[in-house]
């Protein structure tokens, strides 16, 4: 079939309005680690992890959400900041810039949590409602909007697209998970299943293309050339039959919910020492398969165009200018292949791993890697934390993570028990809060849990009551 002018630009609309309402929306949680003895939902980044209640459960619009959003090239200051003549000052932003400029989001909303602790084990059921977003931007783009078209920030002219792609996805997970203390306490082994109902999909991968301009040599040429070799867009789910231009109005619930799959998150703590202990999890390994009545499968043909310049004298009358009428010509005797296929998405997994030394029976300090690979690059954070757990009380977390090259980002959380609720307030990146003109990500937990017991106790008391010596051990003899 051929493709409209028109079409593109609703296509277009389609990715930017479902990216912007995800990137407003949750990725690693750090701080959860640091507060895992009494906060229920650090479960979900590691099933080894088993907190210190005998009985939570999180409903829904209490449980709460983790928001997270962020950016490694910019902050709100500079783009606020203006000259002597109130002018936004491009070129210092433009500088800020990476060769590669990333836009990360996750959100995490919990629907419903349920936990059960015994004196060696713990299980607990979830269910949460996810959204992911990903989105990379090649720099010479902005040096081309910037400065035109013969800027010296263009080398030689060509403004390469193959760094640009736009990812999102939104799904809800219902897992169940089982951790066990094994080798007779010295270690925790967990895993949780996960079903997967994939709400919506769209993904526009690496682009093979360049835009050659003048450039700003003596051997500029005397026009600007587009060049795309064919790459693929896909979509499912509410994205899918958007994109399929289907009216999903009436029939929205089949759309959101007819895309299934399942995950697995494996994780396991072990004890060195008395001080020292090591953990680490895998999450979200697993995939959701997209039904064909809402997917969507496009191949954007291979495609050259030349533009030598515009006639002056049509733009000064006010007439239509006929390179427009030109390119438009070109994108309509596009071949543009649409089809209706199901397919398969893998989740983006994830690994923690790390160490932490027991100061003294109420503070500790830890080491946690994260990492996550996306479109084949490895995207890692390192956090330092420290903890102040009093009880089942009271527990506060404060971290440092280096991210993108540098150490700026700074959280805190805490949760505060007021039987039989619990408040847990946190964030990952503490700076985005006290602030925001500086701050480079947005990233808020909050959440109200209920809870009840506390395992330790039972523990502290079978220890006291234990009569299993030697010479205490009724044998049943005389």
């Amino acid at each position: 079939m051929r493709v409209t002018m028109k079409e593109i630009k609703y296509f277009a609309l389609i990715v930017f309005l479902f990216w912007n309402t995800t990137s407003a929306l949750a990725q690693s949680d750090m701080i959860g680690y640091g507060l895992y003895k009494t906060l229920p939902q650090a479960n979900n980044l590691n099933p080894a992890l088993l907190p210190d209640y005998k009985f939570s459960l999180g409903l829904p619009g209490l449980s709460g959400f983790h928001i997270n959003t962020g950016q490694n090239f910019t902050n709100l200051e500079l783009l606020t900041a203006v000259d002597e003549n109130g002018n936004i000052n491009t070129g210092d932003i433009f500088r800020k810039m990476r060769r590669n400029n990333r836009v990360t989001s996750n959100n995490t909303i919990n629907l419903f949590h349920l936990g059960i602790r015994g004196l060696t084990s713990y299980t607990a059921f979830s269910i949460n409602t996810k959204t992911f977003a990903r989105a990379s931007l090649p720099k010479e783009l902005f040096a081309l909007a910037l400065y035109g078209n013969a800027s010296d920030e263009l080398d030689d002219g060509l403004v390469d697209l193959s760094r640009g792609s736009v990812k999102t996805m939104a799904y809800t997970e219902i897992g169940i998970s089982h951790g066990r203390e094994i080798l007779a306490g010295k270690m925790t082994a967990g895993i949780r299943l996960k079903y997967m109902i994939g709400h919506a999909y769209a993904d526009i991968p690496t682009i093979d293309g360049s835009l050659q301009t003048y450039g700003n040599s003596e051997f500029r040429g005397d026009s600007i050339s587009l060049n795309v070799n064919q790459f693929e867009i896909r979509g499912g789910g509410a994205a899918g039959a958007l994109m399929n231009g289907d009216d999903i109005g009436d029939d929205i619930r089949s759309a959101v919910t007819g895309n299934s799959g399942f995950g697995l998150d494996i994780g396991a703590t072990y004890e060195f020492s008395q001080k020292i202990r090591f953990f680490a999890s895998l999450n979200d390994l697993g995939f959701i398969n997209w039904n064909q009545g809402n997917s969507y499968l496009g191949t954007v043909p291979s495609m050259s165009y030349t533009f030598g310049g515009a006639d002056v004298v049509e733009l000064i009358n006010g007439e239509d200018l006929s390179v427009i009428d030109e390119l438009d010509s070109v994108v309509n005797n596009l071949e543009y292949n649409e089809t209706k296929e199901s397919f398969t998405t893998s989740l983006t997994g994830k690994l923690y791993a790390g160490a932490s030394y027991q100061f003294s029976r109420r503070q500790t300090a830890s080491a946690i890697l994260y990492s996550e690979l996306y479109k084949g690059a490895l995207i890692p954070a390192l956090t330092a934390m420290y903890n102040f757990q009093g009880g089942t009380f009271f527990n506060f977390a404060f971290s440092a993570t280096m991210m993108n090259g540098r150490v700026n980002n700074f959280g805190t959380g805490i949760t505060l028990n007021l039987i039989p609720f619990q408040v847990v307030l946190a964030t990952n990146d503490l700076l985005s809060i006290v602030n925001p003109m500086n701050g480079r990500a947005v990233d808020f937990r909050f959440g109200i849990n209920h809870t009840f017991g506390n395992v330790n106790k039972g523990k502290s008391r079978a220890k006291k009551n234990s009569k299993n010596t030697i010479d205490t051990i009724d044998l049943g003899i005389d």
